[in-house]
């Protein structure tokens, strides 16, 4: 039986340091049925000579997009190579971070796994925990998921995944189906990676892999990063007086959970579109209580109990007009 490719979507601009690193590390992978497809955002350093010397040496297995106006975006970037992509089965790369052997054999036997549980139409995703290091890949933290306090069985509870991310594009593997419905990304998407992950939470089906199997690099120049969060005294009191922060963030939560509504909501499943707009309702009802209430009803969390009570402040405090709840 012949071996299912893999296409491999790596995202440059000006990473000649590291991006030489991340592409052998790719390329040496032990699932050997595997492509690179590149697209630099407009380098004014030597990534794009040395995207041009891998292509030259690896012509069938490492590609690279003609050059086209710059993005100035990581997500549209990405979003450009997705739509360009071929592939039956998907993979994101940085440029600055390093694979370890069998981050996608790995992925790929879950995949298998859960498409024999949901068969090869649904939409389905399969995501890692990482090693976060430094410039020099000396080990910071074995785990961004325990350093970050990201909780990744929340990919199935959509109602502790809305309002936030645990899946980290770097370490995604997602098959086709998923990858067109992705095409729809809208300007409200922080990232890829946080709308594929509402994606094959709400339209079709994710497995976690509890490896770490990435090397993911901090620098000066990552666009984002993992950064331990202040449990201090001291922090979480700064975290508690910056409800104007935390309001904003659920602002750009509330839209991104409307423009999937618009987008897809029409056609999920009615229990999944239901429970998005009870999270619109929590936050936009100008009845406090009601908000609190709807909140607590559904279960909705930002990963944490200190993050959920500042939450339930927010809610009470916040004057909010009713808007719009039927999006989708």
């Amino acid at each position: 039986m012949q071996t299912p490719e893999v296409e491999v979507l790596l995202a440059t601009y000006n990473g000649d340091r590291f991006v030489g690193e991340q592409i052998d590390s790719i390329l040496a992978q032990d699932y050997r049925s595997l492509r690179v497809l590149a697209s630099d955002d407009g380098s004014q350093d030597a990534t794009c000579k040395i995207l041009a010397g891998y292509h030259h040496r690896f012509t069938d297995r490492f590609h690279v997009l003609e050059s086209t106006p710059p993005t100035r975006s990581a997500k549209l970037n990405f979003l450009r190579l997705m739509k360009a992509a071929t592939g039956t089965y998907l993979c994101f790369a940085d440029q600055d971070d390093v694979w370890l052997p069998n981050k996608v054999s790995r992925c790929m036997d879950e995949m298998q796994k859960l498409e024999a549980q949901h068969g090869k139409a649904l939409p389905l995703l399969v995501f890692t925990d990482l090693r976060v290091v430094d410039r020099q890949l000396r080990t910071m933290h074995p785990s961004m998921w325990k350093q970050m306090n990201i909780d990744p069985e929340s990919i199935h509870r959509l109602e502790r995944l809305i309002g936030r991310s645990v899946v980290t594009g770097c370490t995604a593997l997602i098959n086709r189906p998923l990858l067109e419905l992705a095409w729809s990304m809208p300007p409200e998407a922080p990232m890829h990676d946080r709308w594929i992950g509402m994606l094959a939470a709400t339209m079709g089906a994710a497995e976690i892999v509890a490896d770490q199997t990435v090397l993911y690099r901090q620098h000066e120049s990552n666009v984002v990063g993992a950064t331990e969060p202040d449990n201090s005294v001291p922090g979480i009191a700064s975290r508690a007086a910056h409800g104007g922060g935390r309001r904003a963030e659920r602002a750009r939560s509330e839209a991104h959970v409307e423009a999937l509504l618009r987008l897809h909501g029409s056609d999920m499943p009615e229990a999944n579109a239901n429970l998005l707009r009870a999270y619109l309702r929590s936050g936009r009802s100008g009845n406090p209580l009601q908000r609190i209430a709807i909140t607590l009803r559904y279960g909705f969390s930002r990963g944490g109990p200190l993050k959920d009570l500042l939450t339930l402040f927010d809610l009470a405090l916040t004057k909010s007009d009713e808007t719009s709840e039927n999006p989708g």
